[in-house]
Parts: C-alpha cells; sequence; structure tokens
C-alpha cells in the first residue's frame, strides 16, 4: 500500500507530532499539549509553490502533505488540518479569519487571510492557532478574554476587544543580535510591542479563503511569491530559514533578551538545511527566491503592493489611447474597445511559466497594465469592465458557454466572461478576449438576427427563449504553403457558433471554479497548449504551440491569407518579444499537444 492510501486517523498525527499521552478526553490541558507538539514539530513554510506545486485546499492533501510526506504548511494547510484534528478529538472548534498587521504600513491588511480557531472547553473560550510562524507563533492557545496578559515562550501575547473586534498583540524582549553584520537586517522587528491580527468571532467556513489562496500564491506583490520560508519551533526559541538567511533564535525571558544567531547561506546549502534542522526531504526541485520585500522574523503575513492605485491614464497609455474618455457614450466605447484588442494579447503563458492566473483585479491590472502583459478572457475582459465603470459606463458581467467544433456542442460549463453595456437605453455585447478570428474589435448591438460586419467577419446574436447566441460567418481561408493545407488549426466551416448565454448578470466570484478548472484540468485546451494571439490593422497574428501565423483579411476578395510556419523551442522568446511585445519574467515551458483548438 502506497504511503499515501489509507483514511486520515488521529493516531497517525499524533504519531507525527510525536505525541505520546492520552488524546481522548477533549479538555484544557489536553488542547494545550497537542497545541505545542504541533508547532514544535511541523513547520510553517511556503516551499511547495517554490517547488513548482500548488498549494490547495484540500484536507486530504494537507494531511498527507503534512502527516505522512513529514512536511510543514502555511495556515491554510497547518491551522485547516488542526482544525480537522481538534473536531476529531470531540472539541467545540469553529473557524475564523483574521487581517495581519503590516508594520511598514502600520496598518491591517485589507484582506482576511489568516485562518484561526475558536476552541470552547466547559464554557470558556480559547483561541488556537498553530501556523502563524517565526517569533510570533503561540506555543498554546490564548484564553479568549479581554486585556490580560498571557506570557508565553516567544513573549508576552494578549487579546483587546473593542466593538466586536479582537486584536491580538504581542511584546517581546530586547533581542541580541550575535554577528554585527545582522544590526541592520530587516529581518528583525525591533518594535517591543505590536500587533499580529485582527478578527472577529463570526464564523467561516474553509472555502471563504479559496481567493487568498491563490492571491497570495501568484501576486507579485505577495511576500509568498517573493521568499521562500521556513520556520520551527524549538524548546529553547525558534529557528528558520527565509530566503538566504538561516537564524537561530534563544528566547532568554529571565534575561528579558532574545539572542539572535544569524547567517548567510549559498544555494547548495538549502537541502542540507531543510534535512538536518526541519527534517524536510523535497520530492521537488525548489528554486530558490529571495526577493527584497517587507518580511521579517516577527511578521511572516505581511504582504507589499505594487505603489500606485489602478488609474484610467496609466490604462489608456497602455493601449495607446489618446483620445477623450470622458464621455460614456457609443463612439468611445467603440474606440476604447478596438485599442484593447489591438495592443493587448490574447494569452495563457503564466501557466506554463509556471505562475497562477487568479481573479483579482489588481494581479491582473499589474499584469496587463504595468507589466505590458496579456490575459484570458477572465483577466481582459474583467479588467476592462472595470475600465468601462471607472468611465461611467452602465456595466453588467454575463457568462457564456463556449461551443466547441470537435464536438458540435456547447461546453458543458460556464467559462467565457463577457460584458454587456448600456447606453441610452441600447444594450450592447463587449468582449475584448475570445481571440484569433473570433475576436470583436467592437461592441455588439445586442439585437437578434442583424448582421453586423466586422473586420474578420460578419458576427450576429440569435436569441431563442432568453438564450443568445452569438455566430460568426467568416470568409475562405487560403493557405499560402500547402504543407498546412489539413492543419487542425484552422477552421474550414463558413458559419460558426462562438457562444451562448442569457442576461443573467454573474460576479467575478462565479468563475472561481471554472478559473482552477482550465488551468489544471487535463483535458483542458489551456494545459495542452500556449495561445498568444493579437489583432493587427489587417488581420491578427498567433502562436499555438509550435506553430506561428500571420493573417490577413481580404474582404474584397472574400478570402483570408493564412501564412504559417512551425517554429522551434529557441524562436518563442524572440517572437513574443518582435511580434507580441511580450518579455516573459519567468521561462516559459512549451507545450503544444495535440487538442480541438481552431483559429
Amino acid at each position: 500500500m502506497s504511503q499515501l492510501q489509507g483514511k486520515m486517523s488521529l493516531e497517525e498525527y499524533m504519531r507525527r507530532i510525536d505525541f505520546h499521552g492520552s488524546f481522548r478526553k477533549p479538555d484544557l490541558e489536553t488542547l494545550k499539549m497537542v497545541h505545542k507538539q504541533h508547532v514544535m514539530t511541523v513547520p510553517f513554510e511556503n516551499l511547495s509553490m517554490h517547488c513548482g506545486e500548488r498549494i490547495v485546499l484540500d484536507i486530504e492533501v494537507a494531511y498527507n502533505k503534512i502527516v505522512r510526506s513529514n512536511r510543514g504548511g502555511w495556515c491554510l494547510e497547518n491551522n485547516y488540518l488542526f482544525g480537522w484534528v481538534l473536531r476529531e478529538m470531540g472539541y467545540d472548534c469553529t473557524t475564523l479569519k483574521s487581517k495581519c498587521f503590516m508594520v511598514p504600513l502600520n496598518d491591517y491588511s485589507p484582506i482576511e487571510s489568516h485562518l484561526i480557531h475558536k476552541v470552547v472547553i466547559d464554557g470558556k473560550a480559547y483561541l488556537a492557532d498553530v501556523s502563524y510562524g517565526m517569533t510570533c507563533q503561540l506555543w498554546e492557545p490564548l484564553e479568549l478574554i479581554s486585556g490580560k496578559d498571557q506570557p508565553q515562550g516567544p513573549g508576552v501575547f494578549r487579546l483587546i476587544e473593542e466593538g466586536g473586534f479582537w486584536a491580538l498583540e504581542k511584546t517581546n524582549r530586547k533581542l541580541k543580535i550575535l554577528d554585527p553584520n545582522f544590526t541592520k537586517t530587516s529581518l528583525i522587528n525591533r518594535l517591543e510591542a505590536y500587533p499580529i491580527h485582527r478578527f472577529t468571532l463570526e464564523p467561516t467556513e474553509v472555502d471563504s479563503f479559496l481567493y487568498i489562496n491563490d492571491k497570495l500564491q501568484t501576486d507579485p506583490a505577495s511576500i509568498f511569491s517573493n521568499k521562500y520560508i521556513c520556520s520551527l519551533q524549538t524548546p529553547t526559541g525558534v529557528i528558520s530559514l527565509i530566503g538566504w538567511t538561516y537564524s537561530e533564535i534563544t528566547f532568554k525571558p529571565e534575561e528579558g533578551v532574545d539572542y539572535y544567531d544569524m547567517r548567510e547561506i549559498k544555494e547548495d546549502e538549502v537541502d542540507q538545511i531543510l534535512q538536518e534542522k526541519f527534517k524536510i526531504k523535497l520530492q521537488k526541485k525548489l528554486t530558490p527566491v529571495a526577493n527584497k520585500s517587507c518580511h521579517n522574523i516577527s511578521q511572516p503575513f505581511i504582504t507589499s503592493k505594487f505603489e500606485a492605485k489602478m488609474n484610467l491614464e496609466e490604462y489608456f497609455r497602455r493601449t495607446d489611447f489618446h483620445g477623450s474618455f470622458s464621455k460614456p457614450d457609443l463612439e468611445t466605447l467603440k474606440m476604447v474597445h478596438k485599442q484593447h484588442v489591438m495592443t493587448i494579447p490574447f494569452e495563457n503563458l503564466s501557466m506554463h511559466c509556471g505562475e497562477r492566473m487568479v481573479l483579482d483585479l489588481e494581479v491582473t491590472y499589474n499584469k496587463i497594465v504595468r507589466s505590458n502583459r496579456g490575459g484570458w478572457c477572465l483577466e481582459s475582459n474583467h479588467l476592462f469592465g472595470w475600465v468601462l465603470k471607472e468611465m461611467g459606463y452602465d456595466c453588467t458581467t454575463l457568462t457564456s458557454r463556449t461551443y466547441m467544433a470537435s464536438h458540435s456542442d456547447y461546453l458543458p460549463f460556464k467559462s467565457h466572461l463577457i460584458l454587456k453595456v448600456v447606453i441610452d437605453g441600447k444594450a450592447y455585447i463587449a468582449d475584448v478576449s475570445y481571440g484569433l478570428s473570433g475576436e470583436l474589435r467592437e461592441p455588439l448591438e445586442l439585437i437578434s438576427g442583424k448582421d453586423q460586419p466586422q473586420a474578420s467577419g460578419v458576427f450576429r446574436l440569435i436569441e431563442e427563449g432568453g438564450t443568445w447566441v452569438l455566430e460568426r460567418t467568416g470568409r475562405k481561408p487560403k493557405i499560402l504553403d500547402p504543407d498546412f493545407a489539413k492543419s487542425s488549426l484552422i477552421n474550414r466551416s463558413e458559419t460558426n457558433p462562438l457562444y451562448r448565454f442569457t442576461l443573467e448578470p454573474t460576479e467575478i466570484d462565479s468563475f472561481l471554479y471554472i478559473n482552477d478548472k482550465l488551468q489544471t484540468d487535463p483535458a483542458s485546451i489551456f494545459s495542452n497548449k500556449y495561445i498568444c494571439s493579437l489583432q493587427t490593422p489587417t488581420g491578427f497574428i498567433s502562436l499555438i504551440g509550435w506553430t506561428y501565423s500571420e493573417i490577413t483579411f481580404r474582404p474584397e476578395e472574400g478570402v483570408d491569407y493564412y501564412e504559417m510556419r512551425d517554429i522551434k523551442e529557441d524562436e518563442v522568446d524572440q517572437i513574443l518579444q518582435e511580434k507580441f511585445k511580450i518579455k516573459l519574467q519567468k521561462k516559459l515551458t512549451p507545450v503544444g499537444n495535440r487538442s480541438w483548438y481552431t483559429m
């Protein structure tokens, strides 16, 4: 039997944390012992995401990783697992979420990112948290009482309640840095007292962390994207590996001092330190990263943000739009729509660079506007919806089912995000991210049966029983290289449906599941091919797998010219930079498996 088979069990978990006492009585003493053993044996760490692995909110995955593979995790794994343990032991345990304090901003994070537990024993409530890490780690649960000093190994903790909000704060001891080369390191928080996180007692479910689980792994501003982190409590203090710095902190409460023994390490020491100090043996190669950030040993949950706010002026510089955007009329909408598709590629390159595409407007904005990238519909149309609303348009998000030509049917799930825009009482469909020959250059009037010619062909919307279908009639393809005459990338049907939708409004969160599915399902086209396309004044260009194409529209001839060629792996970066103005920050792993995708 594989070590990852078999049901989860308390006995196996207790062996993992080296707990040998009785765990059948859900009392305070047992809770304290199990809590302390967990933090002494299970590291706080984010190594998976720097090994090309995705951290998911799945209790069995977390159990197998931490218990059976002898790994650690961050709060969304560690505290999630600990909550299961407590409930299995018979405790009255409720999941809560909190906002972590950001020292550089002197404020709490705007998002609730930290998972904690409230445990009630004999009518008295306690706060359990086995995964804050570093010197802010609770060794034992705290009594949920306001204003009471509760000394533990790392320092004195206290909870403060005001108006239904609880804040956890900590008072440190003085610190003594043994190596003078580290006296000014940013890894050390020199504040004597500071908040850690703030929360309410409103219960939550783990699914409420789906969004933040994505964000913390993919946002370029997230501390977890910028540094690999591993810390573990010891009987006398804490050890940590943050980027290239290994530290051993010894608590000396009797002296009122904590001793910091810190040293820089080399890349070839990382695996040895993880094995010898943290008992972690990675199965996949770690890609060490230690970018500059505001992380320190005291506050592991700090995140930074891009300094500037999102703004229309910056977006319009990105799309090379120089007209006025103060009047939300049809003419302006047409121009802004066209400039978007002419300058921002439809692409899924991130997922083939080991990056996760998330449903976060600020992440999307920074990627497309500031990093000069493109995106797929869940990014590009999401951003465009924000643009339109900022401009003053009446804009509603819709969802649609894409047509699969290979199956002569629509997908069974709604995967394509589009926008309905109402101007002077008349509705239009805006869609800047279908890509290739199905790309709209201008919005379509939401009217049934009307031919609406555009550069790539004639579009029309058909309504029946409250369901709308967008279809396109194209021109004949003329393939210049006979080697591509039978290419599966070319759709030879004259008229094709593109997608089907209703006018029921939706929110971006309704795409969370499909955003995951399209990136992880082995059957997904996006898993099987990297895709990049961009509209041009005379047609469009595309890179799909190993085929680069330049398509020229010739409506006066009733023909579209397809100039196609196969490329080599070492040409990919050059084509992306020269043709699409995309310079990737991470290495692309080219993939071009056989699939149903066509231009």
